[in-house]
């Protein structure tokens, strides 16, 4: 192949194949979060990430037909390069398929982790020792999040066993009074963080879907352009065979 403008085809190709399979790497990361998010604030109930283990395999899919694209461009294969187009295709296909399901599913996912997540609060209020998973369950959520309870630090006290709020729900207090004193004057002054952990999962979870929603609309354009590149790549191969072939 002797045309420069070939040439930068050529090379442009496989550096686009190698900045995809930076990004196919990117999407897993982004479904993996996704999952974690869904999976540790679920009440420890592993549901819902369905799509994200369809994403993940489609990130897996997206680096081994970036793979794939590179040897293409580079052994300049009209064939190599049309399959890696219709692995493109599928791919997008795929994308857009879950994409809907994932839209679809997600009040589905975030009413069950409602559900979830007032039944291990219930839990959390247990004295019973097989229960302390779910109580340290809560303390990272509320200490993380900076927020007490289901709605508030009021669900402590709304229902029995009655207790005062958990000291995570306490504010960081970098001094060196004992933990007891600490926790006294966070009852006694009432200083509880005052939002409820509900809505801060649930902003936390749709940060982490809209995150993979923004991965997947740049993936189809990044795959679009792409797929003209191969086509483009394909088609000035074709042509300058039948060049040397008349010559």
């Amino acid at each position: 192949m002797e045309g420069c403008g070939m040439n930068c085809i050529k090379y442009l190709l496989v550096v686009f194949n190698a900045v995809f399979m930076i990004f196919g790497i990117v999407i897993i990361a982004a479904a993996c979060v996704d999952m974690g998010m869904i999976k540790g604030f679920a009440g420890m109930e592993t549901t819902g990430h369905e799509t994200d283990a369809v994403l993940i395999a489609v990130g897996v899919l997206i680096i081994i037909v970036a793979a794939f694209g590179c040897f293409g461009a580079w052994k300049e294969s009209t064939k190599l390069l049309y399959i890696f187009v219709g692995c493109l295709i599928l791919i997008i296909l795929l994308e857009l398929s879950v994409g809907i399901a994932a839209a679809a599913l997600r009040p589905q996912i975030e009413g069950t982790m409602k559900t979830q997540l007032r039944a291990s609060f219930i839990k959390n209020k247990s004295t019973r020792e097989e229960d302390s998973v779910y109580r340290e369950f809560w303390d990272k959520i509320q200490h993380n999040l900076k927020c007490c309870g289901v709605t508030g630090p009021d669900n402590y006290l709304a229902s029995e066993p009655r207790l005062n709020p958990s000291y995570s729900c306490c504010p960081e207090d970098d001094s060196d009074r004992s933990v007891e004193i600490k926790r006294s004057d966070c009852i006694s002054l009432d200083t509880f963080y005052k939002d409820g952990c509900e809505d801060k999962v649930l902003s936390t979870i749709h940060s982490a879907g809209l995150t993979v929603i923004v991965c997947g609309i740049l993936f189809c354009f990044l795959e679009v352009a792409g797929i003209v590149l191969a086509l483009w790549l394909a088609h000035s191969i074709k042509t300058e065979g039948k060049s040397r072939e008349t010559a």
